[in-house]
Formats: C-alpha cells, structure tokens, sequence
C-alpha cells in the first residue's frame, strides 16, 4: 500500500477515535417526545447496552422517571425465560424497566415501578408492576446496607448516571454528551479526593425540577 493512502487511512481512524459523542439540545431532554440514547455507544458491548429515552424523561416527586431498556441475549435471556415459566420469550426480545431514579450527591438511587418484555415485533409478552413505595423503601434499606465507603460519588457511565446527567443538563441549559469525561478521583480517604468526588457528582445533579 502506498505510503499516502496509508497514512490517508491512518488519520481517518484517528479522528474517527477522536469523534465527540452525539449531543443532544438541553431543550430536548425532557420535552415530551421520544429521544433514546445508548448507554454503551461502542458496539462491542452491545449485550449489556441500555437504551435511554432522555426525550420523556419526567418528574416525580424527587425522582425522575425513565424508561431503560435491554436487549435480551445469552444469559439474560436465560435468566427472563427461567422467571417465567410458561411464557413464551421470543430470541430478540428486550427488558424495558420503568424506573424512579433519585439524583443525589451521594449517587443515584433507583427502583423499577414497572418490567414489561417486549418482543422484536413490539407486542408486549409480560408486563409486571410493582407499588412504587415498597420498592422505594427496598431500594433505600438495600442502599443503606451497602454504603458507601469513600463518599460521594457512585455516577459513572451507566445508565441511571446517564438519566441523572442529562437532567443536570436539562436544568443547566448546556448540551448533553454521552459518555461522560472519565472520574479522576483517586480511590482514597482526603480532603482533596472528597472534594474532587464532590466536584464530579455536581454534574449529575439536577438543579431544577423536570416536567411532570
């Protein structure tokens, strides 16, 4: 290959790399109409990618309400088809959780109101709900069970940060980018670490409330 095409191709991949994330107008977050994000924008890990729908992204109480859903594959679909028995659960099919998430400084808290399977044809195989008060009280003892041994935060790239960023970005006014820039935070106990975690959980924070 010629030395030209060859370094033509090279920076071809290099500024694919170096592409920026999709944005998404801080107007749009929110507004009522169906906007979805994926969680894990690479390929190579779409098993476990979550879609988003930032678009209805709504409030409720002190938590915003989403709706994440997940491909069914391998293992998880195993596990679907294994809870429930007697129910056919075409290859294909997704998970989508309803899901009340509380966005504080400490990390996110979250708790499904509502599992529905849905199948690659779009009817509705299983549908379950739950009491949002006793899931909330589950979420919260198992929350306080756990802990949190360093501090805020806990946000990261999954898909519960990613509802609690694009409302951040909702409130700010600013253009909402998935992923986010990567926590520095050392993994230690000092003020500057705390106030470095501190720092990072800020971007996750709603400063207003969300349409209802």
């Amino acid at each position: 290959m010629p030395i030209a095409a060859w370094l033509a191709m090279a920076l071809f991949a290099a500024q694919t790399l170096a592409a920026p994330p999709p944005t998404v107008p801080a107007a749009r977050i929110g507004a009522g109409t169906a906007l979805v994000v994926d969680s894990e924008p690479d390929p190579a890990f779409s098993a476990i990618n979550a879609r988003v729908d930032v678009g209805r992204l709504r409030q409720k109480g002190d938590a915003i309400e989403a709706e994440l859903s997940w491909p069914l594959r391998l293992g998880a679909l195993i596990d679907a088809r294994a809870a429930r028995p007697g129910i056919d659960i075409p290859d294909g099919s997704a998970s989508i959780s309803r899901e009340r998430i509380v966005c504080r400084t400490a990390g996110a808290l979250s708790y499904a109101i509502e599992i529905r399977i849905v199948a690659p044809d779009g009817h509705v195989v299983d549908s379950r709900s739950f009491d949002a008060a006793v899931a909330r009280r589950d979420a919260e003892e198992q929350d306080r069970a756990f802990g949190r041994s360093l501090g805020p935060s806990s946000y990261g790239t999954d898909p519960r940060s990613l509802v609690c960023r694009a409302a951040a970005r909702r409130c700010d006014g600013h253009d909402f980018r998935w992923p986010p820039p990567p926590n520095q935070t050392p993994l230690e106990h000092s003020a500057r670490a705390d106030a470095m975690r501190k720092a990072y959980a800020a971007e996750f924070v709603p400063s207003c409330r969300l349409p209802a």
